[in-house]
């Protein structure tokens, strides 16, 4: 018996615009203003068709909490 997921490694899920858009609860248009601004989360172009990896969603996601209570 051969185990695979052992030798493969695990990779993050990748997300289309439609999907991040509705997981940040954000239109397209501002996803795709994010990304002209580049304030958005990391993305990858893939001859032209943009996707994200979800675990750098939710780390960009993370990294915009505050602490700061006002």
């Amino acid at each position: 018996m051969n185990d695979m997921t052992a030798e493969t490694p695990l990779v993050s899920p990748l997300l289309d615009s439609r999907e991040v858009s509705a997981y940040l609860k954000v239109s397209e248009a501002t996803l795709s203003r994010w990304r002209t601004d580049k304030k958005g989360p990391p993305f990858l172009r893939m001859g032209g068709i943009t996707r994200y990896r979800l675990d750098d969603v939710q780390t960009w996601l993370a990294s915009l909490t505050s602490d700061e209570h006002s």
